[in-house]
């Protein structure tokens, strides 16, 4: 266990943090250590305090050793954590970065951004629906990536809870396919993007995520390494929260939350494709990793703050109530996950648990013959038997009086 140290003599204290170092904001990089980002004299960013923590530069030399030199393949690479983590191998010095999205265009526009600093003949595009078993294993049979990211899916809870279909279809069985390819052909790493509604999910979007995670343990063993990483809510300059909430406070409109108390851990698009590639370096034995967020920000002073840092006039804010499968507050690991350090001091990690069912291969072709089928309620019922721990939070959808809350909306922010 290599990157996993062992328990601390109660008696022995951990080593202190290393000293913070500036920030994008002057212009430079955050640290590559694995330290806390801030201002030079204790000053917070505007970030920071939006956050209410010091963002963490994640990404080490561990995670440099692994891309430089190596063959490496991310699907989901015109998304916001993809497109993040596909900029980050970029500085990395991979022999071949192959992206695959859905989005032909968008695939062109991140190519032109990745040959600004690699040759054009080191990046290669796939477009490409992780749904399309046949498509993937060709895609993947052409690449013959020792390093594969998966960031493709869908992500957005409402939607997936409204259509559990194509969520499963999505997230489920693209993974799948991921996964089959990634081992026939030879893949060294993978690493699955999750969700902090993985933990004890009351949502089929969180369901689907920790059923996600099944699937790797179960096709550990081998020699692929897996690992699974889950974030937060995604925030930052390229993310879609903080322009919406713009848009709306600058106009003098309404910012429509679900609960007042309603609390979400947050981080930006960097420190979640940092977690992705560290996770890569650490990953033992198929590991769920998770970033050190701190406490859930309460989504009422996010705004807050935001309208503040802007300068802009008091922003009014609407209640809906919490839809269909959604929590006051997500937590970073189940109550039955032991939480582990590792090498990075700002990354944990639990050990996987055996896989839900002794038949697992066969419930998971009814579960995608269900979807295929457009069977939404046999859909959730496999679910319930794959994962006993999966409670779903069964509630209305909005009143007429409170507008849909849909990511897809251009009027309210999402996840909020």
């Amino acid at each position: 266990m290599r990157w996993f140290p062992g328990r601390r003599s109660p008696k022995t204290r951990p080593k202190a943090a290393p000293p913070a170092v500036p920030t994008r904001p002057g212009g430079q990089a955050p640290s590559q250590t694995g330290g806390a980002s801030s201002q030079a004299g204790g000053e917070r960013t505007p970030l920071a305090m939006l956050l209410g923590r010091d963002e963490v530069a994640v990404t080490g030399p561990r995670a440099r050793r692994l891309v430089r030199g190596r063959r490496v393949l991310v699907t989901g690479a015109c998304g916001t954590v993809g497109s993040a983590l596909c900029h980050g191998l970029k500085q990395l010095d991979p022999a071949e970065l192959t992206l695959v999205d859905i989005d032909a265009a968008g695939l062109a526009r991140l190519r032109h951004e990745m040959t600004a600093r690699l040759p054009e003949a080191r990046v290669g595009t796939a477009p490409a629906d992780v749904r399309d078993g046949p498509v993937v294993a060709a895609v993947l049979a052409a690449a013959r990536p020792e390093l594969v990211f998966h960031a493709a899916g869908r992500h957005d809870l409402g939607r997936v809870e409204r259509d559990p279909c194509r969520g499963v279809a999505d997230n489920v069985l693209g993974l799948r396919h991921v996964v089959d390819g990634a081992v026939r052909h030879g893949a060294r790493h993978l690493v699955f993007v999750s969700s902090d509604k993985a933990a004890d999910p009351t949502s089929v979007f969180g369901a689907t995520m920790r059923l996600g995670e099944f699937l790797l343990q179960a096709a550990a063993g081998g020699p692929t390494r897996f690992a699974a990483v889950r974030i937060g809510n995604v925030i930052g300059p390229r993310g879609r929260l903080l322009g919406l909430l713009a848009d709306r406070i600058a106009a003098g409109e309404t910012v429509t939350i679900t609960h007042p108390e309603v609390a979400r851990h947050f981080m930006t698009a960097e420190e979640a494709a940092g977690l992705l590639l560290e996770a890569a370096a650490l990953a033992e034995e198929a590991e769920t990793f998770v970033l050190d967020m701190g406490r859930p920000v309460p989504v009422v002073e996010l705004v807050h703050r935001y309208a503040e840092q802007l300068r802009l006039p008091e922003v009014t804010i609407r209640f809906c109530g919490l839809g269909p499968g959604e929590k006051l507050a997500e937590k970073p690991f189940a109550d039955c996950e032991a939480r582990l350090r590792t090498a990075h001091p700002k990354i944990w990690a639990t050990r996987p648990a055996p896989p839900p069912a002794a038949g697992l291969p066969a419930l998971l072709d009814e579960l995608g013959a269900a979807a295929g089928a457009d069977d939404a309620t046999q859909v959730r019922r496999i679910l319930r038997r794959l994962l006993p721990e999966y409670h779903p939070a069964w509630r209305p959808e909005p009143s007429a009086a409170a507008p849909p809350r849909d990511a897809g909306s251009p009027t309210d922010p999402p996840g909020l």
